[in-house]
């Protein structure tokens, strides 16, 4: 069977024109194919297609079983992460044998910063445990690069059950450690770099970050659950927010936690109850959450603006026009 490109030549009346056409010429029509070559050229259209699928199957399969196999230990994932950055930062820019064995001495003691004493986390936290963790999503992003939408929409207890043992992790993930997990999956990872993956890492609906706990839930978890069961919604939201509150705690400072816990925790709990006035299982109910946390944070910076945002729902549900000026939005 001829290539392609062959066979349109010698098959097609083509004209070729070697003068120089003006910038605003039409666009060149597309050329009229017989029944003979559409249905030869779409059948090694099919081919290839068939062929590029099981190579890149059996490519993706092999750098899984990689990549799986280095999340057994954490000795495991240091050795394979350092493996990728010698293969992309020595071998291909072609350090000296003494430049690439510095480099992976300075690897490994930036990755020896285990947990020390009584099973607390030193200042850096455990950055083994971090790689694992790094891996692990990025495992998880290639699956769901892959997967087909109900595939992909199986893949929420998958991701729930990460996020679950991300927080629980939380103690051993401060400082260096933290860092680390996104560069496993960052835009500079030795990994992706050594594994050309990066193409293969842009999936609709999945955030790229590995501790992006509020774009795990608004990118794939509330989405999913608005098609398949509004009812979850509520306790999905409670979820993320004590995810994001509890990682924040072992992450920041008592200071700061404790001002975030008074400006952001309360907004991110009027987020949820307008998210719910919207799209959850009850209207009524997201109006009531509004209301308690008004009462609740008379104090807060945004509270005018709950409480104009909360009148207006109201008004547009009310039986009748409001008349009195206190029952009416406030023109700020």
């Amino acid at each position: 069977m001829k290539p392609i490109l062959t066979l349109l030549l010698t098959s097609l009346p083509f004209v070729l024109n070697a003068q120089t056409k003006p910038a605003a010429a039409p666009a060149v029509e597309a050329p009229k194919l017989t029944e003979q070559q559409v249905s030869s050229v779409l059948g090694q259209l099919k081919l290839l297609e068939s062929d590029i699928l099981a190579k890149r199957g059996s490519n993706l399969t092999s750098i899984l079983a990689k990549l799986n196999a280095a999340l057994a230990s954490e000795q495991a994932a240091a050795k394979f992460y350092t493996d990728c950055d010698l293969l992309v930062n020595s071998e291909r820019k072609e350090e000296s044998k003494a430049e690439a064995r510095a480099r992976a001495e300075q690897i490994e003691r930036n990755l020896d910063r285990k947990s020390k004493g009584g099973g607390k986390a030193d200042d850096d936290g455990d950055n083994g445990l971090a790689l694992r963790f790094g891996l692990r999503y990025l495992i998880m992003t290639l699956e769901a690069h892959e997967a087909k939408d109900e595939e992909f929409k199986k893949m929420v207890p998958k991701l729930q059950a990460y996020i679950n043992d991300l927080v629980a992790s939380a103690p051993k993930l401060k400082g260096r450690a933290f860092g680390m997990i996104g560069r496993v999956c960052g835009g500079n990872s030795p990994v992706i770099s050594a594994f050309q993956l990066d193409r293969y890492l842009n999936r609709k609906g999945w955030s790229r970050s590995p501790t992006d706990i509020a774009g795990f839930y608004s990118a794939t978890i509330f989405p999913i659950a608005e098609e398949e069961s509004k009812d979850s919604l509520p306790a999905l939201w409670d979820a993320r927010i004590n995810a994001d509150a509890t990682f924040r705690k072992e992450d920041m400072t008592e200071p700061d936690f404790l001002l975030w816990s008074q400006n952001e925790l309360p907004s991110l709990r009027w987020q949820r109850a307008t998210y719910l006035y919207a799209k959850g299982p009850s209207a009524i109910n997201a109006m009531a959450d509004m209301l308690k946390l008004i009462k609740d944070n008379p104090t807060h910076a945004d509270a005018p603006n709950w409480v104009n945002e909360l009148r207006i729902l109201v008004n547009q549900s009310s039986p009748t026009p409001a008349t009195s000026e206190a029952d009416k939005p406030s023109a700020n």
